[in-house]
């Protein structure tokens, strides 16, 4: 499992990959941090396409009802769908793989905080894009982002 906080930019060519991104409304700084942990910290979530070391994230949703384990994810590249996952495939829960990231961040003594976007591990990934490519992650309940690639 693993987990990043986001950066922004264009996405680069190469390896590319539809995900979902947590955005949190308290610390999580505990080095003990569990998946209730995250889910209790997290304000809303939002589709996210990963490329290298950038991130695009889609617009915001409520956490709610909505179990992470079981929405599907689709990955379009230019226009075609090139890979699908549940959230589950991401170590059992989308938001495991945010609490391994809590716990060596906290142990580090550079916890994730409030405010921030936390991206989770590849959920759906396309092998390799182009300039010119046009990337759409689609995660059910929580809408889409579309990127191209720079």
């Amino acid at each position: 499992m693993s987990a990043a906080r986001v950066t922004h930019g264009a996405l680069p060519e190469g390896p590319a990959a539809a995900t979902i991104a947590f955005v949190l409304s308290s610390d999580v700084d505990s080095p003990n941090a569990t998946v209730w942990d995250v889910l209790s910290a997290t304000a809303a979530v939002c589709p996210a396409l990963v490329a290298g070391d950038r991130h695009v994230v889609g617009n915001p949703t409520p956490l709610g009802g909505i179990d992470l384990r079981l929405v599907g994810i689709v990955l379009e590249h230019n226009g075609d769908v090139v890979a699908t996952a549940a959230g589950a495939a991401s170590g059992g829960h989308p938001a495991a793989a945010v609490a391994d990231l809590a716990r060596q961040l906290a142990s580090a003594g550079d916890p994730l905080r409030a405010g921030e976007i936390v991206v989770t591990e590849a959920l759906a990934s396309v092998a390799s894009t182009r300039p010119g490519d046009v990337l759409v992650a689609s995660v059910g309940r929580l809408g889409s982002v579309e990127a191209p690639v720079a």
